[in-house]
């Protein structure tokens, strides 16, 4: 898990979870409040994912939170 500020200045958390036929997302859920979004991931397996995560740089991870969806 790694933490990071969006272009607002807000603070999120942001960890590797499963999604269908094993592939990988990235979940984002915010410190001050009750949202949750997730974006996939091209990784091929929960250890590349998590290699990914922790190399990522903090431009892209709010890249990604830009265009992530609504966690459900």
């Amino acid at each position: 898990m790694r933490s990071f500020h969006d272009q607002s200045g807000r603070l999120w958390d942001v960890t590797v979870g499963r999604a269908s036929y094993g592939s990988h997302v990235l979940i984002f859920s915010r410190r001050e409040g009750r949202e949750i979004r997730q974006t996939p991931m091209d990784a091929g397996s929960p250890l590349d994912a998590q290699g990914e995560l922790a190399d990522m740089p903090e431009d892209e991870l709010r890249l990604r939170l830009d265009r992530s969806q609504e966690w459900h």
